[in-house]
């Protein structure tokens, strides 16, 4: 029956709907959760594309719930918390094999490559005398045949092989005039 409102003009109210009429709909019209396929009765959560109930909406890794929470996707499209993602992915270091990531509370992290391999600024140290390479007076690295060096330890290492190859060309040369 139409509700008169001052000037003759009407309308018919609609029926509200409440969260208990939610079973007397036909349950494929509901959108279901990406994760465990059962309709979403209440608080959506969107995200990738698709609906998740927020407590389903978790990481593949740790399963903390990500509702309100940064997050990102992998190659795969599975879904991760950030740490976890870098945990995951991040390059690790070639001294102490463990992932090169942010510090916590921080968004990015300073990652040395040298000789195609990775390192932490505080693992990034001379093989020869552990002299770290990033900071100080040994600042700087001085390869040699594959070997992450200091600049002394390096001119160290090329005088024991330049002696080494003085003393193997002068038996080389012994040897041919004995002959």
């Amino acid at each position: 029956m139409p509700t008169a409102f001052p000037g003759g003009l009407g309308y018919t109210p609609e029926p509200r709907c409440c969260a208990e009429q939610f079973s007397f709909f036909p349950q494929n019209t509901l959108e279901q959760c990406n994760v465990c396929s059962k309709p979403i009765m209440e608080r959506i959560l969107r995200a990738t594309g698709k609906a998740y109930h927020p407590h389903c909406f978790t990481c593949v890794m740790c399963h903390r719930s990500l509702d309100g929470i940064p997050f990102t996707v992998d190659a795969s499209g599975l879904i991760h918390c950030i740490e976890d993602f870098h945990k995951k992915f991040a390059p690790r270091c070639s001294v102490c094999k463990e992932p090169i990531m942010p510090a916590p509370g921080q968004e990015e992290t300073v990652r040395i490559v040298a000789l195609d391999r990775d390192f932490h600024v505080h693992c990034y140290r001379c093989e020869d005398c552990g002299g770290l390479l990033s900071e100080g007076d040994n600042q700087g690295c001085y390869p040699l045949d594959g070997h992450i060096l200091c600049k002394t330890c390096n001119s160290a290492r090329i005088r024991v092989l330049t002696a080494k190859a003085s003393t193997d060309l002068e038996l080389t040369c012994l040897y041919s005039h004995d002959g």
